[in-house]
């Protein structure tokens, strides 16, 4: 008998222009009428069901179509729609490979994409998952809350569509883990450039100049806590330096590659992965820093956040 998933009008309020999921209100549902075995069907019907929802709010010139690992909603005809199942199917493979037992792969549901046709549909979109003010631009987004999903818009080729893409499942598939920023954002620079083409960005004297004059004992706070990928004034450089990291990390610490995934695994936001750092790559956090900042007081502090945290409030 065929498993029966209700499409129920309360499961997808429209707070604003979409339909917002209540998931929590799906998954009390799935716990109280769901079996265990047939908990991965009902998620990818009620997703079904959401996506269609969206679809019919951006318009008939939208679709939604599947594959094994993934639902895509987008604007693109029939071919080029197959082609980039095909591009995300082939990424998630490498992926996999590359992380080994590091990558989320046991999740409930396939991987979710939408691909908006317009900013003017983008940015009202993504809208809903910040917090009020001001915020950096993106032309991207792996978004956590709820059924974690992946949204981009429209691009000039499709080679910089093929980047993003990359980057955003890169943090789709090490999502489970408490990753600090810095090396969240290093690891899908890293696999974008591998799997779609993307460069490392090297510091030309431009952007070296940039660096000196933005990081200090405080702005590098920021940077381990986070805060400085999410504001206008600090992301450039803050991405830069994630890289120029992860790429001393590979040239000059040269951990074996099964000492490098016990380090990501290990790695938490609470300290920026200091621990982690000295117990699998046998060195600092801060004195890694150095080797590109030069002298300094560089090393985490994660005893001084709380209290930036409650001044910034």
């Amino acid at each position: 008998m065929p498993l029966e998933v209700p499409d129920r009008d309360e499961w997808f309020p429209k707070l604003d222009a979409f339909p917002r999921p209540d998931w929590p209100a799906i998954w009390g549902w799935e716990r109280a009428w769901v079996k265990k075995e047939d908990l991965a069907e009902a998620t990818c019907h009620i997703t079904r069901h959401w996506l269609e929802r969206l679809r019919t709010t951006l318009g008939d010139a939208y679709s939604v179509v599947e594959s094994e690992h993934f639902h895509l909603v987008s604007s693109l005809d029939e071919a080029a729609r197959l082609r980039m199942l095909q591009f995300l199917e082939r990424s998630r493979a490498r992926l996999v490979q590359t992380l080994g037992d590091v990558a989320w792969t046991d999740g409930i549901g396939k991987h979710v994409v939408l691909r908006f046709a317009s900013l003017d549909q983008y940015y009202p979109y993504i809208a809903h998952f910040y917090s009020e003010g001001e915020h950096a631009t993106s032309g991207g987004m792996f978004l956590r809350n709820g059924y974690a999903h992946i949204a981009y818009y429209e691009q000039l080729t499709m080679d910089s569509e093929r980047v993003t893409l990359a980057h955003e499942l890169a943090h789709n598939l090490v999502a489970h883990l408490p990753l600090p920023s810095w090396l969240n954002e290093a690891l899908a620079e890293a696999f974008d450039a591998d799997l779609a083409g993307g460069r490392f960005a090297a510091v030309d004297r431009e952007l070296h100049a940039e660096h000196e004059a933005y990081w200090n004992a405080d702005a590098i706070q920021e940077f381990w806590m986070g805060k400085s990928f999410h504001v206008p004034e600090g992301q450039r450089v803050a991405y830069s330096l994630a890289q120029v990291l992860l790429d001393i990390i590979n040239r000059e610490v040269r951990p074996k590659p099964e000492e490098f995934r016990r380090f990501v695994t290990q790695a938490t936001w609470h300290d920026a992965g200091e621990a982690a750092a000295q117990e699998q790559l046998e060195v600092g956090l801060g004195e890694i820093a150095s080797v590109f900042l030069g002298e300094g007081d560089w090393s985490p502090r994660p005893e001084t956040w709380e209290s930036r945290r409650q001044k910034q409030a």
